[in-house]
């Protein structure tokens, strides 16, 4: 029987650590995973003063959102709202929340890295967003999301290439904060957030708030939203999205046509 997609969650004084795991399918995200991953944070909001993410074993952070689960039709795409519950809880949540990314994150997964407040990953990790080859519009919001958080630069990159980035081109593009050896990552990430989680409780919320509000002047007004999510809707009912599953189901190369 296939093992259920889970958070789990270990306690260490004001430190908590929160490991996203779903083992049949490289971690990937899904609705009930993420938005478990919110209830825990919001119940944490009042426990903890610092959150580590991670995913669960050292071989991959998250293959990103179920390519199965995505959907198409009119109005907002279906597979946006438990992956906005995720971004926003981390948002939410009142101090620092750190990604730890060993083996990579791709799709939403990067995204989902992004949000956190500080992010560091192994030196062999690798980011993507592969829209290009599902025949899908990224969502606008996440666009928003990556470009304040790291550069439009790192978005150019990732979008425009389908390609993944190497963990130290990560750092110069703003997404990671630093990279180190698998065998080295846990320990000096897990040593930051103890240190983090002494200090001042006050200068760590009024700091994410003072970041939070700067970073929502970069995003979209509600007319720009609807403008590129009804691009998103016609991307996902398009003949050329029907062929990105087929060859991603097949492990092919896409033939898109424009249809």
């Amino acid at each position: 029987m296939p093992a259920a997609a889970r958070v789990t969650t270990e306690r260490r004084g004001h430190l908590a650590i929160l490991t996203l795991a779903n083992p049949d399918k490289r971690n990937a995200l899904n609705p009930d995973l993420l938005v478990a991953m919110a209830r825990e944070l919001d119940e944490l909001a009042g426990q903890a003063r610092v959150i580590v993410v991670r995913g669960e074993g050292e071989k991959v952070f998250s293959s990103g959102y179920e390519i199965g689960a995505i959907r198409g039709g009119a109005g907002e795409e279906a597979s946006r709202h438990p992956l906005a519950a995720a971004f926003d809880a981390i948002e939410r949540f009142p101090f620092p929340v750190i990604a730890m990314v060993f083996g990579g994150a791709f799709g939403a997964a990067c995204e989902l890295v992004a949000t956190c407040d500080l992010r560091f990953a192994a030196t062999d990790a690798r980011f993507a967003i592969p829209a290009g080859r599902l025949g899908v519009v990224y969502a606008a919001e996440g666009v928003a999301r990556l470009a304040a958080s790291a550069s439009r630069g790192l978005v150019s990159e990732l979008l425009y290439t389908a390609r993944p980035i190497a963990a130290r081109r990560a750092v110069e593009l703003g997404l990671v904060h630093g990279v180190h050896e698998p065998r080295d990552l846990e320990a000096a990430v897990l040593e930051l957030a103890a240190e983090i989680a002494e200090l001042a409780p006050r200068t760590l919320t009024a700091t994410k708030q003072m970041l939070a509000t700067i970073a929502r002047r970069a995003r979209l007004d509600d007319a720009e939203l609807a403008q590129f999510n009804q691009l998103r809707d016609q991307a996902l009912s398009s003949a050329d999205f029907q062929e990105g599953q087929a060859a991603f189901a097949a492990k092919r190369r896409p033939r898109f046509t424009g249809g």
